[in-house]
């Protein structure tokens, strides 16, 4: 792969972040690494992540430490590790605890915006860099690329992972982003988003000058590892397991805590387990414990085709009643992709409203379970336990809809293509 044009990325999170930043890993792991450069948080890589997760070979600048360095980062000290931890408290306490929100939020928010201001165009000077990406997050990433696009002139690039204006945003982030995204949307040259939902959403919200900048590359994974491990034809045997993986926060507790009620009530020898980077105290506090039937672990990203592929059924949950139901009817998220590869069969559980739900039915390639109804879910799962015919249709429908949308190889290349344009 070639790339005649220099980018920098800006992203509050980046690789080797577990979860939705593993995307711009897959996509920018085979470009040449002088090709592009990140301008990340050092902190908000945590000491999992940092040590277990997967690292770009090209170049990281970290607008937060901007004498840190990738290598530092990957070998953490117990004192980066305090830091970490105690920001990484901060922000919790700042989304959970509303008066806080009014007393951190802001000074927090201007904070990292004006550290990617400074450094952004220094960073972007310094590198060479032709085009400024700025990649969707809580505010800091999207201002603070905007700014520096203004500043240093080079044509600005939106990468939509979630939405901006009308996510779940700590205080002031929903008023900036009211403020700012459609200054930021009329002065981006392209604006790439992950499925056609939110393609359609941003086109009916702005109108066509917009729509017309908008294209989609679907979230991609490396499938070798799946493809050497994936069978349609398996032969299950108690205790049978469900297999949740990735992050836990507000889209997703909900529904988790409903398959757990439905689990729980199940005749059969099932365990859940779920996968995920998140501290067992942070689970706590909103409610998720093991149990004899829940188990609860974390692994790196290496290890999750073995993972996923050891499961009876892949859960992907998205929650009713959120604070952002824009957010849950635009997603797909990153573990789809994982699960579409993985071999095994998929169980949704989300609002009929949501665009994962509509993709799953029109290419047929999950057991879906729409409504908040245990019953239903427990039936669903007894009959992907069952119905081998139904798992082995699943499986392969999957598998179909990974290599039309979400091959990594094509997807590189149509990044490819909008960088150098």
């Amino acid at each position: 792969m070639n790339s005649n044009k220099k980018t920098l990325f800006i992203s509050s999170y980046a690789p080797p972040a577990i979860g939705g930043p593993q995307n711009l890993y897959t996509l920018l792991r085979d470009f040449p690494d002088t090709s592009y450069a990140i301008l990340t948080s050092f902190y908000n890589i945590d000491n999992l992540s940092a040590q277990k997760g997967l690292w770009l070979p090209g170049r990281y600048f970290f607008y937060d430490n901007p004498k840190g360095t990738k290598e530092e980062r990957q070998n953490s000290t117990e004192n980066t590790y305090q830091k970490t931890n105690l920001l990484q408290k901060v922000k919790l306490a700042v989304k959970r605890i509303s008066w806080l929100k009014a007393i951190l939020g802001t000074p927090i928010i201007f904070l990292q915006t004006l550290m990617i201001l400074r450094n952004g165009p220094k960073t972007a000077k310094g590198f060479g860099a032709d085009n400024i990406v700025a990649v969707s997050d809580y505010g800091p990433a999207m201002i603070g690329g905007y700014l520096t696009h203004k500043k240093t002139g080079k044509p600005l690039i939106l990468f939509m992972f979630d939405l901006y204006k009308g996510n779940y945003l700590p205080f002031p982030g929903g008023i900036l982003a009211n403020i700012f995204e459609p200054k930021i949307f009329n002065s981006a040259k392209k604006i790439i988003v992950t499925n056609e939902g939110t393609r359609d959403f941003y086109a009916k919200r702005y109108g066509k000058n917009i729509r017309d900048k908008i294209m989609v590359i679907h979230n991609s994974v490396f499938s070798d590892k799946y493809e050497a491990r994936t069978t349609t034809k398996d032969k299950l045997q108690p205790p049978y397991s469900i297999v949740f993986t990735g992050r836990v926060y507000w889209p997703q507790i909900r529904s988790l805590k409903n398959v757990i009620e439905a689990v729980k009530t199940i005749n059969l020898d099932i365990v859940f387990s779920i996968y995920s980077p998140n501290p067992k105290e942070y689970l706590a506090k909103i409610g998720i414990t093991e149990e004899p039937k829940v188990k609860i672990d974390s692994a790196p990203p290496d290890k999750m085709p073995e993972i996923q592929g050891s499961a009876d059924i892949l859960l992907l949950p998205l929650s009713w009643h959120t604070k952002s139901q824009q957010i849950i009817d635009t997603a797909t998220p990153g573990k789809l992709t994982d699960y579409l590869i993985a071999g095994k069969p998929m169980l949704i559980h989300a609002p009929p409203s949501t665009f994962l739900v509509k993709y799953a039915k029109e290419n047929n390639f999950a057991a879906i379970v729409d409504t908040e109804d245990k019953n239903q879910l427990k039936e669903t799962v007894k009959r992907l336990l069952t119905d081998s015919h139904w798992r082995e249709t699943l499986v392969k429908n999957a598998k179909d809809t990974f290599y039309k949308n979400h091959s990594a190889k094509i997807n590189m290349e149509k990044l490819e293509h909008v960088l150098k344009a």
